[in-house]
């Protein structure tokens, strides 16, 4: 299961005696080196640790399965009648979000392309950058 070069989730953090966990912390880590029951480490990024290798039991770390994506793929494109959910954040810091279907959709020749969505009981145009489908209209897909 430990194998070199693979990802890990190390655990950290204070607890008490009864093994309650007050303040815990996760840091992603590369395994250099398998031991007998400590695995030694790489942070992926500064961590309290800072960015040297470090020993720690293997009861500390969780495996991460990694499988490398494929650099082409892109979100899911809502299509009309989809279900999806809209998240928007404007520039005050306030968020504005629904859940709606789509009603239709606008491509235009410099524009982002744009859906009809209901947001606070209007139809209202928003990018389709900052839609989520949660279920689409043909089950086929």
């Amino acid at each position: 299961m430990w194998n070199k070069e693979d990802w890990v989730v190390v655990i950290s953090g204070t607890f008490s005696k009864s093994k309650d966990c007050k303040d815990v912390s996760f840091s992603i880590c590369q395994i250099l080196e398998e031991g007998l029951d400590d695995l030694l480490v790489q942070p992926q990024k500064k961590s309290h640790w800072g960015k040297r290798p470090f020993f720690v039991p293997k009861t500390r770390c969780k495996y991460i399965p990694i499988d490398l994506p494929d650099v082409y793929e892109e979100k899911r494109k809502p299509r009309i009648g989809d279900l999806v959910y809209y998240y928007y954040t404007e520039y005050s810091g306030k968020v504005q979000s629904t859940v709606s279907h789509v009603w239709e959709l606008k491509h235009g020749t410099s524009d982002s392309p744009e859906a009809m969505i209901t947001l606070n009981d209007k139809n209202t145009w928003v990018s389709i950058e900052n839609l989520l489908v949660l279920s689409v209209n043909n089950g086929k897909e």
